[in-house]
């Protein structure tokens, strides 16, 4: 993540050497490559292993939405990934539509999917 464009303050919780989450600072308008009207945001990403499926999320939260990619049998029906959107006191979820197991490749496919996801929050 640190290479990222706009990704700052990349740190490692609850260590490097141990990493379960990793945690950034992104200025928003250098990510997108675009003005837009939130400026600043923070993505966390958190893997925890474990056996039969690993835990996997990306979220993005910023002053107005939070939105990430979840793997995790939060809600099955949705399949082994869920896209989830709130915004205020109003929560969504629909399949993520993303079946890869490395955690590096759910980073990198959720990475791609976050402006087009972005744009769609324009309003807020």
């Amino acid at each position: 993540m640190e290479k990222v464009p706009g990704f700052t303050g990349v740190r490692y919780e609850p260590s490097r050497l141990r990493p379960r989450t990793v945690v950034a600072d992104v200025d928003v308008e250098i990510f997108l490559g675009t003005s837009f009207s939130r400026p600043t945001a923070k993505v966390e990403v958190r893997w925890r292993p474990r056996e039969g499926t690993d835990v996997q999320r990306v979220q993005w939260a910023d002053t107005a939405v939070s939105l990430g990619w979840h793997k995790d049998d939060d809600h099955p029906e949705l399949g082994t990934t869920h896209f989830q959107r709130e915004v205020d006191d109003e929560r969504i979820h629909e399949p993520g539509n993303s079946e890869v197991e490395a955690p590096l490749s759910f980073l990198e496919i959720c990475l791609d999917r976050l402006p087009e996801e972005l744009q769609k929050t324009r309003e807020f």
